[in-house]
Parts: C-alpha cells; structure tokens; sequence
C-alpha cells in the first residue's frame, strides 16, 4: 500500500472504486502543484534576494510570479483542507446533541457552506472575466490568472461538499464519525 503525502491510503491502493481512485490522483496532484508552488517561490525570492545583494541586479518578474505561485498554494491548500477535514469548526454546542440533531446541524452547516461558496465562485468568476483585459505591468499576464484560483476553490470545494452532503442524506457517517477506509472523505 502507498501512502499519500496527507498519510491517506495511497492512488494505487486495490479494492477502491475507479471514481475513488481518480480523486486520490487529483488531490496528490494537488499536493504536487502546492510543493512546486512553494519551490517557485523560494527559488525566485531566494535568488533575486541574491541577485541584488550580489551583483546589484534582480529577477524582474518574480515579485509577480512569487505573488501568482502563493495565491495558487492558498486556495489549492484550502481544497485539501477541506476534503482532510482540517478547516477549523467549532463542535462545543454540536458535540452535545444526539445523533439525529448532529446530522440535521451537519445538513445545515453544509447548506450554508454552498451558499457561501457559489457567492465565492459568483464573485470569482466576475473577477475573473473583468481581469482579462487587465494585464499584469512586467509579466504581461492577465490578472484574471490570479482570480481563476478562487473561482477553481470554489468549485472544488462545492464539489466536495455536494459529495458529503448526498453522503450524509443518504445516512453515511458524519465526518466526525467516518474511518479513514471511507472512500469519499
């Protein structure tokens, strides 16, 4: 069995479903994208860091570039956050209730959560088209580059959280109560 950089049952482990395995794919290659993020960002900052203090020069575009690979980790981390069930929550009154009220409180919670993330996507996607003509000054890239991030989160995570939503309706186990061997969390 391999195990994934979360420490979640790896893409290639046998006996998930095709629809399963597909999304351990796509979230290790989120993974992968938030890692080369984050060494794009080192690497340019580092170097023009080096540059101008060295040989009085720098890296033109990589205040730019820096800033595009830091908006892209965010919003892809908050995407795995929330299929790992990281983001933070507040259970003090939930943890009182009995099953049936913990799941009608889940319901709800997630309801909320769609409205919240198409308002994002809405307003993403609104962003992104106004930001099409509007260029970045040294790379030349359309600043919808950066709000594309938020629009693809928002989508992302609705999509995650239509999934937990159906699972839940359809009497599967709270995230609180699900195993690591759920396929869906």
């Amino acid at each position: 069995m391999q195990a994934s950089p979360l420490g979640r049952p790896g893409p290639s482990r046998p006996g998930r479903s095709p629809l399963a395995r597909a999304a351990d794919w796509c979230f290790a290659l989120q993974t992968w994208l938030m890692v080369a993020c984050l060494v794009i960002m080192l690497v340019l900052l580092f170097g023009n860091v080096a540059l101008r203090y060295l040989f009085n020069s720098g890296i033109n575009v990589s205040d730019e570039v820096s800033r595009l690979a830091f908006v892209w980790m965010i919003f892809l981390g908050s995407v795995i956050a929330l299929r790992e069930h990281q983001h933070i929550g507040v259970t003090m009154l939930v943890e009182r209730f009995g099953p049936g009220a913990r799941r009608v409180s889940h319901i709800a919670c997630q309801l909320m959560i769609l409205w919240v993330l198409w308002l994002m996507a809405e307003g993403s996607w609104v962003q992104t088209v106004i930001g099409l003509d509007t260029v970045l000054p040294v790379t030349g890239m359309p600043q919808a580059v950066f709000n594309a991030a938020g629009l693809y989160a928002a989508v992302a995570m609705g999509i995650l959280t239509v999934v937990d939503l159906v699972r839940v309706i359809a009497g599967g186990p709270l995230p609180a109560e699900s195993s690591p061997e759920d396929p869906l969390v």
